[in-house]
């Protein structure tokens, strides 16, 4: 069966695209590229258009083949300077990076549920019916399990908090102890300076 025109276009600009740039596919040119930098390293656009040799912004299609093999393989991955390029992220950015995209996911969950939910079963085939409301109650249990486990996850942050300022709180009283104690003992003529080290021999 012959493809669309559409489908044929496309197939040929990724063909293009991907087509090694001597013995290199673009992907591995720019995955080269940000391999070089460390983080907080900024690789703009223009280098990135200098590496591939044509304009990296007009199609970045091997972009997210990169970032699969930085993170794969280098333990770093990206993150988007606006109108600029692309920062390499420090190792702590990326908790903050996975909650983002976490949230990103669950909100186009709910949004497929909605779909499925909002379609007019009564346009639809027996067929359709079916498939679009197995479709529903699937997609209604990934969405629950989601928000069971991101109230556990707030659950434990709120835990974490309350911990961290009991901690503190009792860190400064035994410090205020602490403190009561050294004036005492200075008020008996009790001395509570550090023993000065022994000289070398």
């Amino acid at each position: 069966m012959t493809q669309a025109p559409m489908t044929q276009a496309r197939a040929r600009r990724r063909e293009k695209l991907f087509r090694p740039k001597g013995d290199q596919p673009e992907w591995r040119l720019i995955y080269d590229e940000f391999r070089k930098h460390g983080p907080g390293d900024v690789v703009t656009y223009q280098r990135l258009s200098e590496v591939l040799g044509r304009d990296f912004v007009a199609s970045r299609e091997p972009l997210q083949r990169a970032i699969r093999e930085l993170e794969k393989a280098d333990h770093r991955t990206l993150v988007c300077q606006r109108r600029t390029g692309y920062r390499i992220a420090a190792a702590a950015e990326h908790e903050q990076l996975a909650h983002a995209h976490s949230r990103r996911s669950r909100r186009q969950l709910t949004k497929a549920v909605a779909k499925a939910r909002s379609a007019n079963r009564a346009e639809l085939t027996p067929d359709q019916v079916r498939r679009l409301d197995n479709l529903e109650v699937h997609l209604s249990q990934q969405a629950a399990m989601l928000a069971r486990l991101d109230a556990r996850d707030k659950q434990r942050e709120a835990e974490i908090k309350e911990l961290r300022r009991d901690t503190t709180s009792e860190i400064a009283a035994i410090d205020d102890r602490l403190t009561q104690l050294t004036d005492m003992l200075r008020r008996h003529g009790i001395n509570t300076d550090p023993a000065p080290a022994l000289a070398e021999a």
